[in-house]
């Protein structure tokens, strides 16, 4: 019966089983980058058609998104159904059949989705909540969800959302306004759930580039295999693997089971178009949490797979030749390359390890000749990287841009969430932080208290050089990074005069701190954190990090 009665509201379409895609398409905004959170749940729904971005180009993630666009966009993402203009209609005092979203908003009424307020108004312009965001996703997806007459409206929604884990991972309150950004994500997550890809979804929101990479590394592997099956040659065509790699190469976190570039240069040939004929590599120390390593162009082409030479007793050079090196050519102008690293699995890696490259070089012979010589990599980058089992994504101050200034005990100073991506078993947990506060004549604040918005737990902070803010020692019930993210909260005493024109205070983090190695003593970050085996002074975040709320 019910199957009978989706055929009579909008269009009723077979499922079919095609897999989600998992592109970075929230570049196409001009508005980007984004969290990468947000980045995974706009890049889902777009490559669904269910949202576009704003007339000038942007998607405003941090703006609030109203009832009837929501309406639109989980509709549009529903696999089953299509919209039509049939669907509009005088369905709610507020809603005539010639709006833009009535198809939308008078199915949704049909489907038992919305069903407006106490005077018959649907409301349009008003922003969705959490809670109502729950209830219309329930409804669409079939969540059983039921209420206790002494619970709230929604808590049936909330508990089927929970148990289907597709409620949004972080501490939001159900009366409060989603943005787009956060409905990106829920409205992705019910599409992923009902797709049975919700794990792959949370992945790419921790990490959308390793989804892609596992994605491609499986396709090429099923390539290679079918190559392997009708004989064809191991060097028949250079394997492209993804269009990630950014040139030059820059520091990074290298998450353990993950892959990255790690080194680049420039190759520039005497005066001709040249091949490869093989390929070296040699690191500053042993790498002992690299599987393989290969030779790739901007592009993702693999273009050699690299071993450990066998002749050097300190495992520190690698080399490709003979079958492991396709065909590929350098024009005469020259072209930039990079060494691409895959890391050992949780079974065999570990964290807290330092890898760079020292040097690369390719023997070339060139097209058409038999001058053979070896080119040393030109404006090389050869970062230090740390590898890790967890890592911060992002930090963001959830206060408004500007906050009414007076005097006050305990006064909530600042509010920040923190985002990281870490492996199964593994933790997230902050250990310092360190605010730069800012000050105009007329504002004196102490006592500083830091705190988590789902903690009781605190830690005193103390005022150094009267700009620095030093919160030491954050215990485990404040700073552990769970579902996602942490809220921290900053608080103290503030005295405002009456007397001073204009005063002024901001609370930021600043400095991101840079990686430290035997050749470079790196630089201490204002965020320090562990991820249950190793601690790190730096995060890999421009500077600033989080630009804190004005108050005047």
């Amino acid at each position: 019966m019910k199957t009978l009665a989706l055929l009579s509201i909008g269009l009723f379409l077979p499922f079919q089983a095609v897999a989600l895609e998992y592109r970075n398409l929230s570049l196409l905004y001009t508005d980007a980058p984004f969290t990468p959170a947000e980045a995974a749940g706009i890049s889902l729904l777009t490559s669904l058609n269910a949202i576009s971005g704003n007339p000038d180009g942007t998607f405003r993630p941090n703006r609030t998104v109203n009832r009837a666009e929501f309406m639109k966009i989980v509709l549009s993402s529903y696999p089953k159904i299509r919209v039509s203009s049939s669907d509009a209609g005088n369905c709610f005092r507020d809603v005539s059949r010639d709006d833009w979203f009535s198809p939308y908003v008078c199915l949704g009424k049909k489907r038992g989705m919305v069903s407006g307020y106490a005077d018959g108004e649907f409301k349009p312009n008003q922003s969705v909540n959490y809670a109502e965001a729950l209830k219309i996703l329930g409804e669409l997806y079939d969540y059983v969800a039921y209420s206790a007459d002494d619970e709230q409206w929604y808590a049936g929604y909330v508990r089927a959302a929970t148990y289907n884990k597709t409620a949004l991972p972080m501490t939001l309150k159900y009366d409060r306004s989603l943005t787009r950004g956060q409905m990106a994500r829920l409205a992705a997550a019910y599409r992923a759930h009902h797709d049975e890809e919700l794990d792959t979804y949370r992945m790419s929101e921790k990490n959308l580039d390793l989804v892609i990479t596992q994605e491609i590394a499986e396709r090429a592997e099923q390539a290679r295999s079918s190559a392997a099956a009708s004989s064809e040659s191991s060097s028949s065509a250079p394997v492209v693997v993804e269009d990630e790699f950014t040139m030059p190469a820059t520091s990074h976190f290298l998450m353990i089971g993950s892959r990255e570039l790690i080194a680049s240069g420039f190759f520039q040939p005497r005066s001709e178009r040249i091949s490869i004929d093989n390929v070296t590599v040699k690191f500053r120390t042993e790498p002992k949490n690299i599987r393989t390593v290969y030779l790739v162009d901007a592009e993702g082409t693999r273009i050699a797979e690299l071993k450990p030479d066998t002749y050097d007793n300190a495992d520190l050079t690698w080399k490709a030749q003979g079958e492991y090196v396709q065909r590929y050519s350098v024009p005469a102008e020259g072209k930039e390359l990079g060494i691409e690293a895959v890391l050992q699995d949780r079974s065999n890696g570990f964290a807290e390890e330092l890898i760079a490259v020292k040097w690369m070089s390719i023997g070339v012979t060139a097209t058409g000749g038999s001058n053979s010589y070896q080119l040393i990599a030109a404006s090389s980058s050869y970062p230090a990287h740390q590898t890790v089992q967890a890592r911060i994504a992002e930090v963001k101050n959830n206060m408004p841009p500007v906050v009414d200034l007076s005097t006050g005990e305990n006064v909530l100073l600042g509010e920040v969430e923190v985002s990281g991506d870490y492996l199964e078993g593994a933790e997230l947990r902050l250990n310092h932080m360190t605010f730069t506060i800012t000050t105009r004549d007329g504002v004196q604040v102490s006592d500083f208290m830091l705190g988590a918005a789902h903690s009781v737990g605190k830690v005193q902070c103390s005022l150094g050089d009267s700009t620095r803010i030093n919160c030491l020692n954050i215990p485990a019930s404040v700073g552990m990074i769970e579902n996602g993210s942490v809220i921290l909260q900053l608080r103290g005493d503030m005295i405002v005069s009456d007397s001073v024109a204009d005063p002024m205070l901001r609370i930021d983090l600043i400095n991101p701190g840079s990686i430290s190695t035997t050749i470079n003593p790196g630089k201490i970050g204002d965020i320090r954190w562990s991820d249950g085996t190793g601690t790190y002074n730096w995060i890999e975040l421009s500077s600033p990090i989080m630009q804190g709320s004005e108050w005047k």
